[in-house]
């Protein structure tokens, strides 16, 4: 790979090119030139070997490409336009040696092309070429008479020093962001400024190159350039397909996974679950953290701030995370993934959720389901797996209220009353869950109480009837202890055959009836009859006849 740093081998291929040309200005021996012929050749190799390995690249793009085009076919036009490029200047350069070398040898430029022995085209050897140390042809064709000025034309040294530049800037244009290196490398490799010659003399590229070159020299430098060429493709084109795939994590084992959007379904409904291959490297296993209560995730350092725990991690790759239901209601957790990447260490971060319940025995009696009207009838409503937020219930018969118990039922006059619920999935869809019925009824009548006696008492002493105020009408036999007001009676006392009624309207005692209670003596009856009471709570309730006390008067 090209780069700033120098191979070895370039270094002293290079270092070999700077010694010829430097003695250049001495008298050359055959020997000299020779060594260019030989290091013409050594060129031609490494410009083959870098050619040869780009194809395999490009062979291995064109597989990927195939298997993930999304993936990788913009990145594979990429490298295909700079191997065109660099095939076009390969090309360009090639006829240049045909030319100069035809110009040298005095030949046409048929003559210098040759057929390889697997038919394409090839230039007349080096090694055959006798007028390796004529100074005249390159000057003549590349530079022209004054080398402080250039000459312009097709196959010139101006023009080759132009199409390079532009290669070494479209080579740029494709190279992956944030590559530093590759972009320093290319400019380096194709650095074609003004520099210095042996004696100190500012030189332009053109004529430092070709100007009163022997021929060897300048075939040389073409070949140099040829391998730089292929050198810089190949560099490119392995870039492109590292910024693809290079920073892809690389992974050992492959296993199955199942996600379910919940683990609770009722019937009806379906079971709902994202399935896919998850892979993790045995060998490079994560680190994970979780943030306990109280901290939180930095999202520009990506740490855990305040309290933290490991979770251990299996050969599986697996995250052991076992977190305890303390309290009821909906958990929320986050931490860290640290792993191994292909640039070093990575983060992710990690949420996840679930509800904690109260364990709980529910057991319904089917053939009671009542719900009595004019009161509030406090009802659970609940689906599992569903969190209290996503239950959304309703009745067709009355109203239902929220309280921070749960919920409220106030049926209506009808006979019966259904309730049902809609649920949220976990996909944001709705569903019905089948509805509950439940019987109407008004609430059992109460009992009446006067004297601290009952419908069921029959007797009454002669000194309990003083202090009473009243008739009380108290609910029995059932959970609600909702307050009864008498709204009117009749009082009835039997002396002797001879009957005295009074009507009282209200609980309390009229101070007519009291008068009358006054004067009961023993042997008297009492009868409170006609007892009529609504609902305290609901005054637009209907009234209720009561049952009626009848007490006969003892001494005491």
């Amino acid at each position: 790979m090209a780069s700033a740093k120098l191979p070895p081998r370039q270094k002293m291929i290079n270092m070999m090119y700077l010694v010829l040309t430097a003695m250049l200005a001495m008298n050359i021996s055959k020997e000299v030139l020779d060594q260019f012929v030989l290091l013409d050749a050594d060129l031609g190799r490494s410009e083959l070997a870098h050619h040869v390995r780009t194809s395999s690249e490009y062979a291995v793009f064109e597989a990927s490409a195939l298997n993930v085009p999304a993936k990788f076919k913009l990145p594979l036009e990429r490298a295909h336009r700079a191997g065109a490029a660099a095939d076009s200047l390969v090309a360009y350069i090639e006829e240049m040696k045909v030319l100069a070398i035809a110009e040298a040898e005095g030949l046409e430029r048929g003559e210098v092309l040759l057929k390889s022995r697997d038919g394409r085209d090839s230039i007349m050897a080096l090694e055959k070429v006798e007028a390796k140390d004529d100074r005249d042809a390159l000057a003549h064709l590349f530079v022209g008479s004054e080398p402080g000025d250039p000459k312009d034309g097709a196959y010139t040294a101006k023009e080759l020093k132009q199409r390079v530049s532009a290669y070494r800037d479209e080579l740029k244009t494709m190279v992956p962001p944030k590559d530093d290196r590759l972009l320093a490398s290319l400019d380096v490799l194709f650095d074609l400024g003004d520099r210095r010659d042996a004696s100190g003399t500012l030189n332009n590229w053109e004529s430092l190159c070709f100007y009163e070159v022997p021929l060897v020299a300048g075939i040389a430098t073409l070949s140099k350039l040829q391998a730089d060429i292929r050198s810089a493709e190949n560099d490119v084109v392995r870039a492109l397909y590292r910024s693809v795939n290079g920073d892809s994590h690389a992974f050992t084992d492959l296993m199955s996974a199942v996600i379910p959007q919940s683990n609770y379904i009722t019937v009806g409904d379906s079971f709902r679950a994202d399935v896919f291959l998850a892979a993790y490297d045995a060998g490079n296993l994560p680190v994970i953290e979780l943030a306990l209560e109280g901290a939180h995730i930095d999202t520009n350092t990506m740490e855990v701030v305040g309290p933290k725990a490991s979770v251990p991690v299996g050969r599986d790759g697996l995250g052991k995370l076992r977190l305890p239901g303390s309290v009821a209601g909906m958990q929320e957790r986050e931490g860290i993934i640290r792993f191994k990447g292909v640039n070093g260490e990575e983060k992710k971060r990690f949420r996840t959720s679930f509800q904690v319940a109260r364990p709980e025995l529910v057991v319904s009696p089917t053939k009671m389901n009542v719900l009595y009207r004019h009161v509030e009838n406090p009802i659970e409503i609940s689906v599992p797996g569903f969190a209290a937020d996503k239950v959304s219930p309703r009745i067709d018969n009355g109203i239902l209220i929220r309280t921070r118990e749960g919920w409220v039922a106030k049926p209506g006059s009808g006979g019966k009353a259904l309730v049902s619920v809609t649920v949220e999935l976990a996909d944001g869809s709705k569903k019905s869950m089948p509805p509950v019925e439940f019987r109407v009824k008004d609430l059992p009548p109460p009992v009446v109480v006067c004297f601290k006696r009952k419908s069921t008492d029959t007797k009454v002493k002669k000194s309990e009837l003083g202090p009473e105020q009243g008739l009380r009408a108290v609910l029995e036999g059932t959970a609600f202890d909702e307050p009864w007001t008498v709204t009117r009676y009749k009082v009835v006392l039997v002396r002797a055959g001879s009957i005295t009624e009074l009507v009282n309207r209200g609980n309390a005692f009229s101070p007519e009836v009291e008068q009358l209670l006054e004067k009961a003596k023993p042997g008297d009856q009492i009868y409170i009859e006609e007892i009529k009471a609504r609902l305290t709570k609901a005054p637009d309730s209907p009234e209720r006849n009561l049952a009626a006390i009848a007490l006969r008067v003892i001494p005491g």
